[in-house]
C-alpha cells in the first residue's frame, strides 16, 4: 500500500502539471508565466531529491544517480548544448512496480517543468516587440542584453523543455521536428522513411533492401553487386566517389564508407549544436514568435554537400586548380559550388576526418545555407566589412566538447580561446574598431592572419558569454547582418550599445581575469 506522504506527493505533482498544460496554450506573449525560472527549477531539485531518495529505497541505486544527476550543471562562461531524444526509454532496470513509480513520477516531474519552459519560451520569444513596463524603463536590469529581442534565450529554454519532456508536440513543432509512430523525427529524415528507406549508422540512408545487402557483405558498385572486401580494396577518385546519406547531408568518400559514417555523424552533432548556439540566427525575431505560438510551417531543406578525399595528397591534387593556396587548408567550404571538403589524416589511429575542422567548415555551411536569403548571404557575406565574424563564429564551435547530457560550447579554457589570452599577454591586440572596418580581402591579406585567427576567437567567447552572455543577441544579430551584407563599420557597436574601446576593454577582462 502506498505512503500518505507519497500519495500527497503524487497528488501535488499532478495538480502541477494540470496547471501547467492548461496554462500551455494560452500564454500570452505578452503575459509572464505564472512560476518563475527559479521557482520551476527549486520545484523540480526538491521533487529530484524525493525521487532519488525512493529510488534508493526501492533498490535501484542506477534510478537514483540518473535522477539526482538529472538537472543540467550551471553554465557558467559557456553554453549548454543539450542531446535530445527522439522519445523517452525507460532504463532496462526499472523492472518492479515500484521502481515503475518511482519511473512514472520522475517523467512526470520533467514534464511539468518542460511545461513551464515552453511557457518562458514563448514569452521571451515575444520580446522583441513588448513594451517596457514603468518600473523596467526608471531601473533598467545592469546586465540586461542591449537589444530587445530575445531569440537566443527563447530557443535555450525551448531544446531545454524538450530535454526535459521529448514529447512536448508545441515545442517539437517549433524546433522543426516531425512525427512518425512515436518517434520525433527531422522532417529530411521523415521524407526518405516515407519513401521506403531506412538508415544504419554505418551506411546512412537507403532503399530497404539495398540495406539489407550492405548489411549482409555486398556493395552495390556501377550498376553491379559486388563483395565488400573487393569494393573497400580499390582505390576511389572524387568523380567516382561512394555515396553516404545521413539526415542533412549528402557525402561523396573517396576514402572508405567508415570515414564517410564518422564525418557524418560529426556534421550532424554539428549542427544540432549549431542549431542551439546560433540558431537564432535562421529567423527574424518574429517568425520565431510564430513558430513558437505553432503558426510556423516546418519545410524540408535540400541536403548539404560534403565531399571526404583519401587523404591530404587527393585533396590538395582536386582542389588547388579552384583554390591556389588549399595546400595551407585542413578543409575548405567551398562557397561557388556550396560544398565542404574535408580529408581523412593518415597520421591519425583510425585515420579519420579532424573533428575540430569539421566543427569549423560545417560551421560556414550553415550560416551561409542557413537562412531563407542563403543566396544573398553566399553572394556578399562579409565583402565590405566584419569578415572576421564570419571566422570568429567558425572559430567558437570548434570548441565544442561532448558531455553527458551533450555539449558545451566556449570558455576561456576552450577551443583558440587560451591562444586569445596569449596574444594579449604577448601584447598582440588587433582593436574592434579595426576588425569591424575589414572587409574578406583585408582580412584574409592581414600580415599576422594567425595571430588575428586566435584572438577572434577569444572575442567571439566573449560576446557569446562574457559578462554573463549580455552580448549574445547582439552578436548572433550582426552575423545576420554581416551575411546579409548590410552591416557597416560601426553596426556592432550599435547593436552592443557600447563604444568599441568599451568593449575592447571589456574583452581584456573577459579573458585576463
Amino acid at each position: 500500500m502506498r505512503s500518505r506522504r507519497h500519495r500527497a506527493f503524487v497528488a501535488a505533482l499532478a495538480a502541477g502539471v494540470a496547471m501547467l498544460l492548461t496554462a500551455s496554450p494560452g500564454t500570452a506573449a505578452d503575459k509572464p508565466p505564472a512560476r518563475s525560472l527559479a521557482e520551476l527549477d527549486e520545484a523540480f531539485a526538491a521533487a529530484a531529491r524525493n525521487l532519488a531518495r525512493r529510488a534508493t529505497e526501492a533498490g535501484d541505486e542506477s534510478l537514483a544517480a540518473m535522477i539526482s544527476d538529472w538537472p543540467l550543471p550551471a553554465a557558467g562562461e559557456r553554453q549548454l548544448v543539450v542531446q535530445i531524444p527522439s522519445r523517452i526509454e525507460k532504463p532496462a532496470t526499472v523492472d518492479t512496480p515500484d521502481e515503475e513509480t518511482v519511473w512514472n513520477d520522475f517523467v512526470a516531474a520533467r514534464r511539468t517543468r518542460a511545461a513551464g519552459l515552453f511557457d518562458h519560451a514563448v514569452f521571451v520569444a515575444g520580446g522583441h516587440d513588448r513594451t517596457l513596463t514603468r518600473d523596467e524603463r526608471a531601473k533598467p536590469a545592469v546586465d540586461a542584453p542591449p537589444l530587445a529581442q530575445r531569440s537566443c534565450e527563447a530557443l535555450r529554454l525551448l531544446h531545454e523543455a524538450l530535454r526535459d519532456d521529448p514529447h512536448h508536440e508545441r515545442a517539437r513543432g517549433a524546433g522543426g521536428w516531425v512525427k512518425r509512430d512515436d518517434d520525433w523525427l527531422w522532417p529530411e529524415a521523415a521524407k526518405r522513411l516515407d519513401r521506403g528507406e531506412a538508415y544504419d549508422p554505418a551506411f546512412g540512408w537507403m532503399p530497404k533492401a539495398r540495406l539489407e545487402r550492405y548489411r549482409s557483405g555486398e556493395r552495390f558498385d556501377r550498376g553491379r553487386w559486388v563483395p565488400a572486401a573487393d569494393d573497400e580494396a580499390r582505390p576511389r577518385d572524387v568523380k567516382h566517389g561512394r555515396e553516404f546519406h545521413s539526415d542533412h547531408w549528402e557525402i561523396v568518400t573517396a576514402a572508405s564508407l567508415a570515414d564517410a559514417a564518422v564525418l557524418a555523424e560529426k556534421l550532424e552533432e554539428t549542427r544540432n549544436a549549431w542549431r542551439q548556439v546560433f540558431g537564432a540566427y535562421a529567423f527574424e525575431p518574429a517568425d520565431l514568435e510564430k513558430r513558437l505560438a505553432g503558426r510556423g510551417r516546418t519545410p524540408v531543406h535540400a541536403p548539404h554537400s560534403a565531399i571526404l578525399c583519401a587523404g591530404r595528397g587527393q585533396y590538395v591534387s582536386e582542389l588547388e586548380p579552384l583554390e591556389p593556396r588549399v595546400g595551407m587548408t585542413n578543409g575548405i567550404y567551398w562557397t561557388p559550388t556550396k560544398t565542404i571538403w574535408f580529408f581523412t589524416d593518415e597520421a591519425a589511429d583510425p585515420p579519420e576526418p579532424d573533428p575540430i575542422t569539421i566543427h569549423h567548415e560545417a560551421t560556414h555551411q550553415l550560416f551561409t545555407e542557413g537562412r531563407a536569403d542563403a543566396e544573398k548571404a553566399r553572394q556578399q557575406a562579409g565583402e565590405r566589412c566584419g569578415f572576421w565574424a564570419i571566422e570568429a563564429a567558425a572559430c567558437y564551435m570548434e570548441s565544442l566538447q561532448a558531455t553527458g547530457f551533450g555539449w558545451t560550447v566556449g570558455g576561456r579554457d576552450a577551443g583558440r580561446a587560451p591562444a586569445a589570452k596569449d596574444r594579449l599577454d604577448e601584447e598582440f591586440y588587433v582593436p574592434f574598431a579595426e576588425l569591424c572596418g575589414l572587409g574578406r580581402t583585408a582580412f584574409q591579406s592581414h600580415e599576422r592572419l594567425q595571430q588575428v585567427d586566435s584572438q577572434i576567437a577569444g572575442q567571439a567567447d566573449f560576446l557569446m558569454n562574457g559578462e554573463g552572455g549580455r552580448y549574445r543577441e547582439s552578436f548572433v544579430e550582426y552575423l545576420a547582418r554581416v551575411y546579409q551584407g548590410t552591416a557597416d563599420p560601426d553596426t556592432l557597436a550599435r547593436l552592443c550599445k557600447r563604444s568599441y574601446a568599451d568593449l575592447d576593454d571589456a574583452y581584456r577582462r573577459h579573458l585576463q581575469r
